[in-house]
């Protein structure tokens, strides 16, 4: 093997640890960029995605919104197995049709997720 391609294959091997050096610290960095609640009544929850990657997304009419305007939020849930207690409570939420308070996490910049949201559901107040 000539020095050329050896320089070359480290070249290749150092820019490839190098981009997952960066993505692995971004995803670090933005893990749990912002931690809050949010109450409302839950309108919808699905379970959307490709056969490869399914996740569950709801929808929650937020309390305290301007007269009128109805502000909807979009969410995930981290573990979406049906036995979950989030799960579980949040489907009788949406079956009661009654206020409810989520406890979430916010990660920004999740190229990789299935899930076209950034905001993940930790807990049912």
């Amino acid at each position: 093997m000539t020095k050329r391609k050896k320089w070359g294959i480290l070249s290749a091997v150092g820019l490839f640890a190098l981009l997952f050096a960066w993505q692995g610290g971004r995803a670090w960095w933005n893990h749990g960029y912002s931690r809050g609640t949010r109450t409302g009544v839950i309108r919808k929850i699905s379970v959307k995605g490709s056969p490869l990657c399914k996740y569950l997304e709801g929808e929650m009419v937020l309390i305290g919104s301007q007269a009128g305007v109805a502000e909807i939020w979009t969410f995930t849930v981290d573990n979406d197995a049906p036995e979950m207690p989030v799960v579980k409570a949040l489907h009788e939420g949406e079956k009661a049709a009654k206020q409810i308070t989520l406890a979430y996490r916010q990660d920004k910049g999740k190229w990789w997720a299935c899930a076209p949201t950034e905001y993940y559901v930790t807990g049912v107040e």
